[in-house]
């Protein structure tokens, strides 16, 4: 069945083919494995899982290509022709590993065959269960009694994202994973690519942008530079990176926050490194409808309370605001070619 969601500015067009759903209770010890698919002809079904797959796309993403002959690799390219046994036995693989940890919750597993722009992809969704209030209808004595219960095992909105969740493009193995970490004999793992798909994923972007700035910072005091200038023209230049390349370059950051300092774009290249930051070779989906939102407005909290959030279009032209330094120490920010104030209460 096919849907189409608007996403930014593009029409995603995901076309489901079969899905299935398996409940994860921990305290059995064991999955409950569906024998039959899930109703696609149903709209509400569609939309949920639908939503859930679009919503993969974030910051948090990490991005790689699976091992041709892995386990995971060959259960994918198998899922077309054999898909309820293959789920059961993905799903399998995945618990074995997830029931070990000792503070992995239960919840629902879905998983999901689907053509996204002509392309076949597997999903593999996992949603945890959340703890709600809803009513109970008992008799006792022959009277109706109305009960507040709580149900310990909903799934929440449609709209939520997927607590953790693995998509692979059956063409090319490539692949987008959201992972959390669980504790495991006393310490804390990202247990997914470690242990069920066999294979290390690039950084997400959110992993990138966070080393990034720290070490921008640290070369920044080191060199002198205003913290403030150095964060505005990282964010500036992640967002010209991405836009440009589909991935932050970390070459182009040093070039646009150190200017024509040679040492200090050298140190910021070789540091980031070393704190674990990887240019994405397999591109984020999506990613430029999320630097937009991410990185397309600067945002300035000024020590005198003020708060400022400008579109990094009118933060480049200095005949619309500008940041002048004092010779004091202080900086004065002038807002310029303004036609007219809006109050929004």
């Amino acid at each position: 069945m096919n849907s189409y969601l608007l996403k930014g500015s593009k029409i995603v067009d995901i076309y489901l083919k079969q899905a299935v759903m398996q409940i994860i209770n921990r305290e059995s010890g064991m999955p409950v494995f569906s024998q039959s698919p899930l109703d696609l002809t149903t709209e509400y079904i569609r939309d949920f899982l639908t939503k859930k797959i679009v919503k993969i796309s974030s910051p948090q993403t990490k991005t790689g290509i699976l091992v041709e002959d892995s386990e995971v690799a060959l259960l994918a390219k198998e899922s077309p022709e054999n898909f309820i046994a293959v789920s059961e036995r993905l799903t399998q693989r995945w618990f074995d590993v997830y029931n070990l940890s000792e503070d992995s919750p239960s919840g629902n597993v879905f998983i999901v065959l689907y053509e996204e722009d002509t392309v076949m992809h597997l999903a593999f969704l996992k949603v945890n269960y959340q703890e709600s209030f809803t009513h109970f209808v008992d008799s006792e004595e022959g009277m109706v009694q109305n009960k507040l219960i709580i149900n310990r095992a909903l799934l929440g909105s449609k709209t939520g994202k997927a607590d953790e969740a693995l998509t692979i493009n059956l063409n090319d193995l490539s692949y987008q994973l959201i992972e959390k970490r669980y504790t495991f004999s006393g310490e804390k793992k990202y247990y997914f690519s470690e242990a069920v798909i066999d294979t290390t994923p690039a950084p997400s972007l959110e992993e990138n942008v966070r080393v990034i700035k720290k070490v921008a910072k640290q070369i920044g005091k080191k060199f002198e530079e205003d913290e403030f200038e150095v964060l505005a023209d990282v964010k500036e230049a992640m967002y010209d990176s991405i836009e440009e390349s589909g991935y932050v370059a970390a070459e182009k950051v040093a070039k646009k926050v150190f200017k024509d300092n040679i040492s200090a774009q050298m140190a910021f290249q070789e540091e980031v490194k070393e704190a674990g930051f990887v240019e994405e070779s397999q591109p984020l989906k999506e990613v430029r409808e999320i630097s937009e939102k991410r990185f397309g407005k600067q945002k300035f909290k000024l020590s005198n309370g003020i708060e400022l959030i400008v579109p990094v279009d009118v933060y480049r032209d200095s005949n619309l605001i500008e940041f002048i330094n004092n010779p004091d120490g202080t900086v004065s920010v002038m807002i310029k070619n303004i036609d007219e104030v809006i109050n929004r209460l």
